[in-house]
């Protein structure tokens, strides 16, 4: 078995039922990934939208887990429990002009296509979402194992991406991007319903440095 030094995997499913068969391809593949690797792999629950949340869901998808013998290198992490990371992120990205309060709503965002390009709302609202800053002709490339070279013009395509919603919870972009670091991820296996999220990542690991 040949071994990458500091290789991370990790898989982080959303506590909104059990796993089905694509989760647990996800989860077997990193796992497998790992153990080539001779690194380690983490379990992480993304658990930031308590409406979507199935009570024990959890638990359940920890259990599955173990009864497939994927047992994870260390203790089990949970978005819910790591707010202040985010908060610290979004502070630095709000100091460095690289994000912004928005006051859209959403037929705002409807009257241009859904696209984000500028705050065009015509009142402040009490709760503002923040989103990130994403410069005109942004384009992000990457290689995928799978399917090779994947680019994604991001103003054009997505606009400025929300960091933290106006209801208070903080977005899926910003928690992944901040855990993956502070846990140390260096490879991520991950379902293709997820890769055009990945060139928003992209931007955002390289806006946080």
């Amino acid at each position: 078995m040949s071994t990458t030094p500091g290789y991370r995997g990790r898989f982080a499913p959303s506590p909104t039922g059990p796993l089905h068969a694509g989760s647990l391809l996800a989860a077997l593949g990193s796992w497998l990934m790992a153990r080539r690797a001779g690194g380690r792999w983490l379990v992480r629950i993304e658990d930031l939208d308590p409406p979507r949340e199935v009570p024990g869901a959890a638990a359940a998808q920890l259990r599955t887990l173990a009864t497939c013998g994927l047992h994870p290198d260390g203790p089990v992490e949970y978005q819910s429990r790591r707010g202040g990371l985010y908060a610290a992120a979004l502070e630095r990205l709000l100091a460095a002009g690289d994000a912004f309060e928005c006051h859209c709503s959403r037929s705002d965002l409807g009257a241009r296509g859904g696209i984000h390009r500028h705050c065009v709302a015509g009142r402040r609202r009490p709760d503002p979402a923040v989103r990130l800053r994403v410069p005109d002709g942004c384009r992000i490339g990457f290689e995928d194992a799978i399917r090779g070279h994947y680019a994604q013009d991001l103003a054009r395509e997505v606009g400025d991406f929300v960091l933290r919603r106006a209801d208070g919870p903080w977005a899926y972009q910003l928690a992944v991007v901040v855990d993956d670091a502070d846990q140390g991820i260096t490879e991520v296996v991950r379902g293709a319903d997820l890769l055009d999220s990945t060139a928003r990542q992209i931007l955002l690991q390289q806006r946080l440095g």
